[in-house]
């Protein structure tokens, strides 16, 4: 699919499944920006570690949103394991689970909660 699109006016974002296997899909060249999230849990920092490296060794820029953080420290753990060229913390925001329970998308739910705001400037430096 990414071959097809291929051009200079062409943007793609896609959420995909998690772990390597899509990243090693990429050929090197073709993504400019792959997106790795991490939870501060053990397991997941590994896998976006390797997903970061992966894609790093494709000639791709890696960001790396560090997810339902609930602190620096969480943070700091994030961004020591993974390599990256941007870092990204979201914060671990009630108003996110609350937003799934109601069946709503977060951003119109609660636009100002915490985590809303820091993907919505992702987004923004992602498009810019």
């Amino acid at each position: 699919m990414l071959g097809e699109l291929e051009g200079e006016e062409e943007v793609v974002i896609a959420d995909l499944e998690a772990g390597t296997g899509t990243v090693l899909r990429i050929k090197p060249g073709q993504a400019d920006v792959v997106v790795v999230v991490a939870t501060p849990t053990v397991k997941a920092i590994d896998v976006a570690a390797r997903a970061a490296r992966t894609a790093r060794n494709r000639e791709t820029r890696v960001v790396l949103v560090a997810n339902r953080v609930t602190g620096e420290p969480d943070v700091t753990a994030i961004a020591a394991a993974v390599p990256h060229d941007l870092l990204v913390a979201v914060p671990d925001d009630p108003a996110i689970e609350e937003a799934d329970r109601q069946g709503a998308a977060p951003i119109d739910f609660a636009p100002e909660a915490p985590a809303v705001r820091a993907l919505s400037a992702l987004a923004q430096r992602l498009t810019a």
